[in-house]
């Protein structure tokens, strides 16, 4: 378990480093392909409280200090979206694609909202320029997230032999 939270930060690390790799490949750095936000989505779903807001918390953190931006906006950003999808998955069940998929376009929107709203009242900065992008974006989230979520439950059968549960249904949340 501790060799996880000694990993966390390297592997944060690699995920913004491959999906701002991926994004300029793919699309030429018009778009960010926030694959992070899948990884808090899943997390919030699957993992427990002390362990997903840890692991929010340093991946919105090592996001902060690469991107550039303001320390601490995407690490308190990344824990608001891990807490909405832990208390979301502590009520419902969540095991379904089609949620999953709407789920995550509502998260990506959530971050991409709240960062124009914190440039804008902060620096006076608009930076929607082009709305078309956000919507783009959060569509692209929303169709990888059930992928993500797929490839998860068949690594944790190949592992384990059958998917593990949510914290909230075992009773271990």
């Amino acid at each position: 378990m501790i060799y996880y939270y000694l990993a966390l930060p390297i592997l944060s690390i690699l995920l913004i480093v491959l999906q701002n790799t991926i994004a300029d490949v793919i699309f030429s750095g018009r778009l960010l392909l926030e694959i992070s936000i899948i990884i808090l989505v899943y997390a919030g779903f699957r993992f427990t409280l002390v362990k997903g807001a840890i692991s929010a918390f340093v991946l919105g953190f090592m996001t902060d200090c690469i991107s550039g931006t303001v320390i601490g906006l995407f690490t308190l950003i990344y824990i608001l979206i891990f807490l909405f999808s832990f208390l979301v998955s502590a009520r419902l069940i969540t095991e379904r694609m089609p949620f999953i998929a709407l789920f995550s376009l509502f998260c990506a929107f959530f971050e991409k909202v709240i960062v124009v709203l914190f440039y804008n009242l902060v620096y006076g900065f608009n930076i929607l320029y082009t709305p078309a992008v956000f919507l783009l974006q959060g569509i692209i989230i929303g169709l990888l997230a059930p992928v993500f979520f797929y490839l998860m439950r068949r690594v944790e059968v190949f592992f384990y032999g059958k998917p593990a549960q949510s914290a909230q249904w075992t009773g271990t949340g």
